[in-house]
Parts: C-alpha cells; sequence; structure tokens
C-alpha cells in the first residue's frame, strides 16, 4: 500500500469519526428536549425573597412576595397570588387574584422538536413575519428581558362575556430553549395583576453563553 493510499484511507477514517461524533451528539442532545420539570428548579430563599433556579438552563426568577408556587397541570411552575381563584376548575383564567405560569422548553434549532424555537427567531429577525402577528385581537411586538430579545404576544379573549381580558406569553428563543411566561389578565384584579407581571419580568435572569 503506498502513502498517498494510507493518507486518504486515514482522512476516510477521521471524517468517519466525525460524522459519528456529530450523530450522537445530536442523538443525545434530542434525548434532552423536551419540557422542563418542575423538580430540575431549585427553591432559594434569600435576604428576605425567594427565587426559583434551574442551572441546567441558565434560568433564575424571584417569586413575588406572598405568593405560592405549585406544579399545576398546564404548566411546569405555577405562581399564584394568596387571593388567586380560578374562573372554572378547568381553567387557569382568574376570578380573582393573579397567575403566572412558568414553561421552559428544551428545543434544538432544526431538530424534529423545534416546536416554535425558528419560528420566534423568525419573528425577531423579520419585520414582515412580526407584522403578521398584529392581527384582530392579537399584539405581539419585541422587548428585552435580561438582555435578550424577547416576543411579547398578547391576545384578548372575548369569548366569555363574563370574564374577558388578556393572554399574555413571553417567548425568549435562546441557546436551544424556549423560556415562556404566561400571564391572564382577567378577573377582578386586571390592573394589579399586569403590574406585577411586570415587575416580575425585570427579576428574570438568564445566563449568557
Amino acid at each position: 500500500m503506498n502513502k498517498r493510499c494510507k493518507i486518504i484511507i486515514a482522512v476516510v477514517f477521521i471524517l468517519a469519526l466525525a460524522v459519528a461524533g456529530i450523530f450522537y451528539y445530536n442523538k443525545a442532545q434530542e434525548d434532552k428536549m423536551g419540557p422542563v420539570s418542575f423538580e430540575s428548579f431549585k427553591r432559594i430563599e434569600a435576604d428576605g425573597k425567594v427565587f426559583m433556579e434551574n442551572k441546567d438552563i441558565g434560568l433564575k426568577f424571584e417569586v413575588p412576595e406572598g405568593w405560592e408556587v405549585e406544579n399545576l397541570v398546564w404548566s411546569a411552575i405555577s405562581m399564584a397570588s394568596q387571593d388567586f381563584e380560578a374562573f372554572t376548575d378547568e381553567s387557569p383564567l382568574p376570578k380573582k387574584g393573579c397567575l403566572i405560569n412558568i414553561n421552559p422548553e428544551i428545543q434544538v434549532q432544526g431538530s424534529d422538536y423545534d416546536l416554535d424555537y425558528t419560528y420566534n427567531k423568525q419573528i425577531i429577525d423579520d419585520k414582515n413575519a412580526l407584522a403578521a402577528r398584529n392581527v384582530g385581537n392579537e399584539k405581539c411586538e419585541i422587548i428585552e428581558i435580561s438582555g435578550i430579545k424577547s416576543v411579547r404576544d398578547s391576545l384578548f379573549i372575548d369569548s366569555n362575556l363574563n370574564n374577558q381580558g388578556d393572554y399574555i406569553d413571553i417567548s425568549i428563543p435562546y441557546n436551544n430553549v424556549v423560556y415562556r411566561f404566561e400571564t391572564y389578565i382577567f378577573g377582578e384584579n386586571k390592573d394589579s395583576c399586569l403590574e406585577d407581571f411586570n415587575q416580575f419580568l425585570k427579576t428574570i435572569s438568564i445566563k449568557k453563553k
């Protein structure tokens, strides 16, 4: 076997190893994808404040004072004011009090589980895509959370004449995670709940990579 053949075989072998490495890396990443669990968060108390932290996805936020932290069926983490009362047992819409849901999801861009990571990135980067979301009762805008561009979507829901209000969703596509924060501005305490949600957003910290 001449020297040239040996070099070609070595190069092919190295390329095969690289391809296999990329395949198994992507497979390992895909195995981690999906909603982040309540159990993966750690409760931290410091200086009279309560924080929830998930180091795996680099997320930390402050729990509003006096609010309860729960794992409800519709959310990884739900934070509710002490006076929270749902409009119905099947719905998170408040009759009174306030509710904030936290639903982070690991989504590798371009993978089979890229549910809305690329879509949210497109809304941030493309003015036409953003404009297309502003139709009817929906208002969409780009804001910054923890120094990262984010999609703020507000939908006015008027289907129930007895309890109308806004559903607000903040989606932050960053580092193959969609950090999602939701609230429902319904019921008796709309103004104070909106103020609490806006204050909460200021406490969010996402670790930069």
